[in-house]
């Protein structure tokens, strides 16, 4: 018998089992909504990659709110903190920006690919929009994950400068665990085979074939009742994520493992938001989050996956802005 056989083989049903738990997004007309109008600037990373950055809101707040985005994302779905925020708080400044390789940031480079890099990256935005006054930091994913990354860098910032974090659908480790909602053989294999299936990807983009996010990827996001408006704006904006960046930015994820690192957030206000459906950063692994600082706030959404920043907007809208609340209390 062929040996590649029973890999293949695998690899399929693994395949198969996620498209069956997909439901494909249901081709309605649909327009994003209009995003808030801000100041929109570049901030040039060490080496030279020039971040996208806008400014919302106030020039000189009292507190600014950092926001960052989740892999093979953009800030522009956290348009819907930006909006409420401000609506409630307009004396505050709130700050989306694009990690290297997404949005309308510059290209990264193989070696710069990790989440090591993205938080020098945060730190140069951070110094940037925000040298001076308290600030709070939000992060979904793999933004969540470049906090994380901050803290071990630069544990002296928490507390002097960054005051309060959230955490939305984000993990400190043990991803390379994560089955995705598979059987574990069956997500074990498709793992393995990924690298291969991304790169491919990236040679195909570079002969000008484009890369087309689907039903899997839709599944992966949300669970099966999600509004279908907000599946298509997140599939939307993936689309536009070049398969460089996909590929290059994976093995990132499971090298992560910062959960002793937290330590520098002790005394901070913390929240740490999650879905329960959630198959990339599921629940298990927001639960270790709070549970490793003391006083941290866990809230949990029922029904929603990954992106739980859209699926329950006005929710995460609410726990930032009690942050915010607790920060100026204490200014």
């Amino acid at each position: 018998m062929n040996r590649r056989f029973p890999l293949a083989l695998a690899a399929a049903t693994g395949v198969v089992l996620l498209r069956r738990r997909a439901q494909k997004p249901t081709a309605i007309p649909y327009a994003p909504p209009a995003p808030v109008q801000g100041r929109t600037r570049t901030v040039p990373a060490e080496d030279g990659v020039e971040l996208a950055v806008t400014e919302h809101g106030s020039q000189d707040a009292a507190v600014t709110v950092v926001l960052a985005h989740g892999y093979v994302q953009s800030s522009a779905l956290w348009s819907g903190q930006v909006r409420d925020l401000l609506a409630a708080r307009p004396d505050l400044k709130v700050v989306t920006y694009d990690h290297r390789g997404h949005g309308a940031s510059g290209r990264s480079t193989a070696s710069t690919s990790n989440l090591e890099q993205l938080a020098r990256d945060l730190e140069r935005v951070l110094d940037s929009v925000a040298p001076t006054g308290p600030v709070v930091l939000a992060g979904h994913s793999m933004g969540g994950m470049t906090i994380m990354a901050l803290a071990e860098q630069a544990p002296e910032l928490f507390g002097d400068r960054v005051k309060a974090v959230a955490f939305v659908g984000t993990s400190s480790g043990r991803l390379a665990e994560v089955t995705w909602g598979l059987p574990a053989p069956a997500a074990r294999v498709v793992k393995a085979l990924l690298p291969r299936l991304n790169e491919k990807a990236r040679r195909d983009e570079l002969k000008g074939k484009t890369r087309k996010p689907g039903a899997v990827d839709a599944r992966l996001l949300f669970p099966k009742s999600a509004d279908r408006a907000l599946v298509r704006e997140a599939l939307d904006v993936q689309a536009q994520t070049p398969a460089e960046t996909v590929a290059w930015f994976l093995p990132t994820f499971s090298q992560h493992d910062r959960l002793e690192v937290l330590k520098a957030l002790e005394g901070l206000p913390v929240v740490v938001v999650a879905g329960d459906q959630d198959l990339l950063c599921p629940l298990p692994h927001s639960k270790a989050l709070a549970a490793a600082l003391p006083g941290a706030r866990l809230v949990v959404y029922p029904g929603v996956g990954h992106m739980v920043q859209m699926e329950r907007r006005a929710g995460v809208s609410r726990q930032l802005l009690d942050l915010v609340e607790q920060v100026t209390l204490k200014s």
